[in-house]
């Protein structure tokens, strides 16, 4: 009789969401007097479950080690899922895992390429799911895979009875890269002058030097609010904000009395060769840059440049016009606004020109995108961009170039830049009256999440090619 009430009240525990993960945990005859009122309990107390399990991570060469700690009052979950799908096609498999373990056990057979019907939701169909995890305080999850891949920030998700718990991780993100500097805005820098925005970029690789917080010169406006930290509502975080004015002052490029037609606002990857190398494209050298960026509703460019973006020879003779540009462009009557990608190479016939044209900018306009590039460093080299809506999973762009001339004759690195920089089209600030196109307004584009990730690391960056 004992172990048909066993039977029944597991049945209308599991009727009620409740699964549990350990095979072997039975009643005991307590806990059978007291079985339907647990039930009750159990849906009553759920507590929060993003603090009933901590999750910490540890990667070492190939092998991959998650460390899942569970609240005394949690109760013991079923499965463990970590998202794969990192890095498009450069992205492991679980056809690349070639040892799993939990606790020290051989889990290689109980992995799967599915959440199945769980109630969790990734954001892809890459996913390794760990199975069946028995009971345990502690469980450490570890993996190894066949060969080295970038760390990245990636979602995991625990499922415990009715509740599928995500938890932001480390996981494996692109074949042979090596992550080798994020950037992210910190709420501390809001309000913060140019200098100290700098001073934080820096930290991790990158500078904010061009800008028109200048005196002396054209286009200065040394009190004014160009580069700010403001606090995004989207991603309920802090972003970076740049901004390019007309009024109240008609901004320049740096005070440059030989740059008297166009205004710039930009942050890049530091002008420094040796300690962040790392950061930059040197000869034959493979990287992806990842970020997001939203241009305002009504943005409007001209039809002369107007870049938020380059890849820029930092020196040698052939450094004059940037290698890349992603570039809004208008036609002369302010309509037919596009994005445009552009490719050109000085000193040389390689260059592609306009390679990405007529992508209505009106599928950007108050809208985050995620945009990601892949560079092979070299005159035969290799391009690829990819700009997706984030709000609905639109690919905007998609861009590939496997044979393209990726380098400046001369130089010794290409740098990356990021705001706005664009002509006064037709106007210039040596003028008076200062001139400029009347389509030109304020404007601005905020940016977040610079991700540089490198392989085929060139040991003798400085070396001119």
């Amino acid at each position: 009789m004992k172990k048909q009430v066993t039977r029944i009240l597991l049945s209308a525990m599991l009727l009620a969401g409740l699964t549990f993960a350990c095979k072997e945990e039975l009643l005991t005859p307590a806990e059978e007097d007291a079985a339907t009122s647990s039930v009750a309990t159990e849906n009553a107390r759920r507590g929060n479950p993003d603090t009933d399990y901590q999750v910490s991570q540890q990667v070492s060469g190939t092998t991959w080690t998650y460390t899942i700690t569970k609240d005394d009052a949690a109760k013991h979950p079923g499965h463990f899922t970590i998202h794969f799908g990192n890095c498009e096609n450069a992205s492991p498999t679980i056809a690349n895992i070639v040892a799993a373990s939990i606790n020290g056990a051989d889990w290689l057979g109980k992995i799967e390429a599915s959440e199945g019907m769980t109630g969790c939701t990734p954001s892809s169909s890459n996913v390794v799911k760990f199975d069946d995890l028995d009971c345990a305080d502690q469980y450490i999850i570890q993996f190894t895979l066949d060969t080295l891949y970038s760390a990245v920030p990636a979602q995991g998700w625990i499922k415990s009875g009715r509740s599928c718990i995500e938890k932001t991780l480390i996981a494996p993100g692109c074949r042979g890269y090596t992550l080798t500097t994020a950037l992210d805005a910190d709420a501390a820098m809001a309000g913060k002058p140019y200098n100290e925005l700098n001073t934080y970029m820096k930290l991790y690789g990158f500078d904010y030097s061009e800008h028109p917080n200048c005196s002396g010169g054209y286009g200065g406006h040394i009190d004014g609010i160009h580069g700010d930290v403001v606090n995004d509502i989207y991603f309920n975080k802090s972003v970076f904000r740049f901004d390019i004015h007309i009024d109240p002052v008609i901004d320049g490029d740096r005070c440059s009395s030989g740059t008297v037609d166009r205004q710039r606002n930009e942050m890049k990857s530091i002008t420094n060769n040796t300690t962040w190398a790392k950061v930059q494209g040197n000869w034959n050298e493979w990287q992806i840059l990842e970020w997001k960026f939203k241009l305002p509703a009504g943005f409007q460019p001209t039809q002369n440049f107007c870049h938020i973006h380059q890849l820029k020879a930092q020196d040698g003779p052939n450094n004059g016009s940037p290698v890349i540009t992603i570039t809004p462009r208008a036609n002369s009557d302010g309509s037919n606004k596009r994005m445009q990608i552009i490719h050109s190479v000085d000193g040389a016939s390689t260059g592609k020109g306009t390679v990405v044209n007529d992508i209505p900018l009106s599928a950007f306009e108050d809208e985050w995108v995620q945009v990601r590039e892949e560079m092979h460093y070299t005159h035969n080299g290799y391009y690829s961009c990819k700009i997706t809506r984030i709000s609905d999973g639109q690919v905007l762009i998609d861009y590939t170039d496997t044979n393209i001339d990726m380098w400046r004759i001369g130089s010794s690195y290409i740098r990356h830049k990021y705001g706005l920089y664009r002509s006064l089209a037709g106007g210039r600030l040596d003028q008076n009256p200062v001139g400029q196109s009347p389509l030109l307004k304020n404007e601005s584009i905020l940016i977040t999440d610079l991700r540089v990730y490198e392989k085929n690391t060139n040991p003798e960056p400085n070396v001119t090619h």
